[in-house]
Order: C-alpha cells, then structure tokens, then sequence
C-alpha cells in the first residue's frame, strides 16, 4: 500500500483476510470512491468504536491507516472521532484524542492538537500526553507560540516521570526516565534559542547512569540536543558530525516509542544535509527515513517539502510538483503562522506547472 499499488495490495489482503477488518473496508471504501460502501461504514462506526481490531482499537486502526495509507487527514480525523464517545472505556479513548492530536500535527495545527493532548490527559494517559505534548512543541518546523514552548518546558521540568499510577509507563523505559525528561527539556530550550540551558541539558543527561544496552541510546539523544542548537545557530558542519554519532543502536524493545525512535535526529540531518549542498544524500535519507516510524505523520509534510526543495534544486520538476502537492494537500488548513510557507510552497506548485508561454 505504501507503493500504492492499490490492485496488488487488494490481491494481497484478500488472500490474508476472509473477512475484511473494518479499517481495511474503509480504506478500499474511500481509496475505490465507493461513496455508497463508506457512507454505510460510517454508519457502522459508532458501533465498532470501542471494539478490539487486529492490534489497536478499531477507530484508531481506521484513522492509522487512512492517515498513512492515503494522508486523508480529514476522513482519518473524522473517523478516529467515534473512538471517543463516553461509551468508549477511557484508555482508548484517551488513546483515541492522542491520535487526534497527532492528526492536527500532521496538518501543521497546533491549536487544534493542544485541545487533544488535554482531552487525552483527562482521560488517563497523563505522561503519554505530556510527552506527546512536548515533543510535538519541540519540532522546529510547527512554530509553537514562545508562551506555550514556556509552560510546557516549566511543565516537563516539574514532572516526575512514572508517577502517573493509573497508567504507567512501560517496564522497558523505567531506568531511562530521567533521560527522557532531559531530552524534552534540551529540546525545548533549543526551541526556545535558549542554547546555554540545552547543552547543559544535554550534559546532565549525558552524565546519568545509563543500562549499558542503552549507552548508545542516551549517548544518540545528548547529540540530538547538541546538533538542534548547532543547526540553530547556523553550524551544519558541527550538526551534521553530531548527527553522524547518532547511529540508529537503539535496543529492540524501545525502536518503536517516539522518544527513542531517533526520528527528531534523522530530520535534523537531512535538513542539514540539504543545507551543505549534500542534495542526494538528503533525498535519499528523507525518502526512506520515516517510513513506518512511530510519529511518521509528525514529518510527513514537512518531509515532503523538503523533498519539493531538493526535487526542484536537482531540476527535477515533476518530482518537485508532485512533492508540493501532496505537502500543500496535508497543510491546506495550517496554522495562521504556518500559512506563509503553504502560500509559497503553492506559489513553486503554480510556476512548475504553468504552461510555457
């Protein structure tokens, strides 16, 4: 599906599958825009919500696959709704607002994912939706209003992680929790240009007792810090060695929790990459480094339009056309202070596909 090889992936699963799960019915529903077959789904939803898929909560396997599959944020987010209704128990409820809320990250709105990680926190998930909440903040292409990057790095600074009883943190992470906590706390002084606290962040976590198979882990985060205020300021060669050091040894068990993913360290470098002039290298590394990540959809815009940039430096014109659609298609309804980078991503759409005079 990730190919979109629509017919070879419709062979597949009904080969897999004697029944169709719900959410793969709405994908091929709206994907064959068979209107009559999704209006009945829809119809089927607030039923559903609440029940058990194949690994999560149906709505949140619904929205996940429309959101990924077709980057239908609009059907992925209306979808995800059902899962959360009262008679939802509360953990996927909760659940159901944290994928809400990464949907309006993906559409670079901010102000409607704050309402999200709060719906989620009420709802149970208190930690997740705190670090949900901070990493989001600390993206640097989401511009968080400074107020708001303020109280949530206050807010991660007060925080005990693992505290929150009713749902705890998972075992594996437990002896890296205080890693955690400084490398929302570097990244969010980075976003907030203020450099001395980040990189004495950066220190202090690197200064922690680590499990020595997560040495490389804590080692890859401190980095991650120090290259953020590196790139800040203009440094790409010292961010690019920085993030040469972040080398994806990441134990098993933690690969696919956002914070350990590396994923804010593998923007960073493509960005960086980009910006010494290292244009293939860029591309290569941002064509295949978020697929099937855990906040994939966090980069899926930004990453198309870098992409775009790349595409249209090589002269690749087609390529670069096809990449801003899709980046101006997931932005459509940004932010107020994101709206100068769609305006202009559409004015590069508009010049590549002008008809020569």
């Amino acid at each position: 599906m990730r190919e979109e090889d629509w017919v070879g992936a419709d062979t597949l699963i009904h080969r897999k599958f004697s029944k169709l799960p719900f959410d793969i019915q709405v994908l091929s529903a709206v994907q064959r825009a068979d209107t009559a077959a999704e209006r009945r789904l829809r119809g089927q939803a607030p039923e559903m919500a609440g029940r058990k898929g194949r690994r999560l909560e149906t709505m949140l396997e619904t929205g996940s696959v429309l959101s990924t599959y077709l980057e239908d944020l609009g059907r992925a987010e209306e979808f995800t709704r059902f899962g959360t209704a009262n008679s939802v128990p509360p953990g996927a409820r909760a659940s159901a607002h944290q994928l809400l809320a990464t949907l309006a990250v993906a559409g670079g709105r901010w102000s409607a994912a704050k309402p999200e990680f709060a719906a989620s926190s009420a709802a149970g998930h208190a930690d997740s939706a705190l670090i949900g909440r901070a990493l989001a903040a600390s993206l640097p292409f989401l511009g968080v209003p400074r107020p708001e990057l303020e109280a949530i790095r206050e807010e991660v600074r007060r925080w005990t992680p693992g505290s929150d009883v009713s749902s705890p943190l998972p075992e594996s992470i437990r002896p890296l929790t205080g890693h955690l906590r400084l490398y929302l706390l570097g990244l969010l002084s980075a976003r907030l240009g203020a450099a001395d606290d980040a990189l004495r962040y950066a220190g202090e976590l690197e200064r922690l007792p680590t499990p020595p198979e997560s040495a490389a882990l804590a080692r890859g985060l401190g980095r991650t810090i120090r290259a953020d205020v590196a790139a800040g300021a203009g440094r790409t060669t010292e961010a690019l060695a920085l993030l040469d050091a972040v080398d994806g040894e990441v134990p098993f068990e933690l690969i696919r929790l956002p914070y350990f993913s590396e994923e804010h360290a593998r923007y960073l470098r493509s960005l960086q990459l980009h910006q010494a002039g290292r244009d293939a290298e860029a591309l290569g590394l941002a064509e295949v480094a978020f697929i099937g990540t855990p906040n994939e959809l966090h980069y899926r815009a930004p990453v198309h339009l870098l992409r775009a940039e790349i595409q249209q430096r090589l002269g690749n014109r087609p390529a670069a056309a096809q990449e801003y659609s899709r980046f101006t298609a997931l932005w459509a309804a940004c932010d107020a202070p994101l709206r100068p980078v769609l305006e202009n991503a559409r004015a590069e759409l508009a010049a590549l596909t002008a008809e020569p005079r």
